[in-house]
């Protein structure tokens, strides 16, 4: 899958997601500080899968009508949920058989799993 990772994603989230043979390019490492219509536009043009934690991009695509033609996955975390915990969540579910296109999803995670 043809991912962009907004610039609020880890990098253990990346790198799980590229060892799950996605392609991924990030925010972060190859254009920080980029406006969040600028990377909307950046994965529309790419067909990129947008993953963020930005609620932004929620508000973007209702009041502006922008496409999201590969989608967007905004993903909400309980405060309790450890980092390395929080990037297997968004590997998981990144993993799962979704049918993104099209659609801003919101996924809300609010209590850690048992590990082990």
């Amino acid at each position: 899958m043809r991912i962009l990772a907004d610039e609020n994603i880890s990098g253990t989230v990346i790198a799980l997601l590229r060892a799950s043979n996605h392609d991924v390019v990030s925010v972060g490492e190859d254009r920080p500080r980029t406006a969040d219509l600028d990377v909307l536009d950046w994965a529309t043009q790419e067909n990129r899968l947008l993953i963020t934690f930005d609620t932004d991009f929620g508000r973007i695509t209702q009041m502006n009508g922008r496409p999201a033609p590969a989608g967007i996955v905004l993903f909400r975390m309980a405060e309790d949920v450890p980092p390395d915990e929080k990037a297997l969540l968004i590997a998981e579910n990144i993993n799962a058989q979704v049918e993104w296109p099209g659609y801003l999803w919101v996924i809300n995670i609010r209590k850690r799993r048992a590990l082990g």
